[in-house]
């Protein structure tokens, strides 16, 4: 059993929408939660003046989710200079209150948080250029990996999936939902917090029917054009926003989601979420 975990959140301007400070009981790291239209407001925080990564957060021109992973020795100068960027909406800073990042520290940290985010494929990840590992000690390198995971841990609790893979809970314990249909439709699924996850590998039916309501068709017509689904396979696993729009997809046609995806004892969806 996980054992919790105690967060700070203080509403720096009293909303809940502004600026946000954020601490994990016993970690010598705080986070900012910052939108872009407060950057201003911040300016003398002399604890943004220190080294640390930094992360936009926005939407690309497709309106995907969309971060940029950075480091800088003064957060704030080079917040300020992303304002060239317009993809933004709000960034997510991370320092360290004893002082101890330095520009080794902060540029593993980006290489390693990088190389996460874009494994978990959660977010459009922006950088153009891949960040280079740094030569620290094996020593540092454990005390960075902490610091990373209690990083993360604030990311998300603050809203942000940027390093949590759609499948990351998937276990022999989990329920993986099963639809083997007509026009070679054979998929795997499972139920996530979020919503319902098609899992990679699976296939499509090849046909539409014709009374296939037009919103499912454009969601059919969308994950092709993304090559989500390529020869009617799912090329990474998939989340949908409920069962019934992914049986729908997978179906070529309309679909009950709570009867059409079974366990392998033949029990459907919704049964299953009627048990005790």
């Amino acid at each position: 059993m996980s054992l919790g975990k105690s967060i700070s959140l203080f509403l720096i301007d009293g909303i809940p929408d502004g600026v946000i400070a954020c601490e994990l009981s016993n970690w010598t790291g705080k986070g900012y939660k910052i939108p872009r239209n407060s950057l201003k407001d911040v300016s003398n925080r002399s604890d943004l003046k220190k080294p640390g990564v930094y992360f936009l957060i926005g939407h690309n021109e497709d309106d995907k989710e969309t971060v940029y992973i950075g480091e800088s020795e003064d957060v704030f100068k080079r917040l300020y200079q992303h304002q060239e960027k317009d993809f933004w909406t709000e960034a997510l800073v991370f320092i360290s209150k004893d002082e101890n990042l330095n520009k080794a520290h902060i540029k593993y940290l980006e290489f390693s948080l990088h190389n996460e985010a874009v494994e978990a494929n959660r977010y459009k990840v922006f950088n153009s250029n891949v960040p280079t590992k740094p030569a620290i000690s094996e020593a540092e390198i454990a005390v960075m990996s902490g610091f990373s995971t209690n990083l993360k841990l604030l990311v998300g609790a603050l809203g942000f999936r940027i390093f949590e893979k759609l499948t990351k809970s998937l276990t022999s314990k989990q329920d993986k939902y099963l639809i083997d249909a007509a026009r070679g439709a054979v998929a795997t699924g499972i139920m996530t917090t979020e919503g319902f996850v098609v899992v990679k590998g699976s296939k499509i039916a090849s046909t539409e029917v014709p009374s296939m309501p037009e919103s499912f068709k454009k969601k059919r017509a969308q994950i092709i054009s993304e090559n989500v689904v390529i020869d009617f396979e799912f090329t990474q696993d998939y989340l949908f926003s409920s069962p019934s729009t992914a049986a729908a997809v997978v179906m070529g046609r309309s679909a009950n989601g709570l009867k059409e995806w079974k366990l392998e004892d033949g029990s459907n969806l919704g049964e299953n979420e009627q048990k005790d």
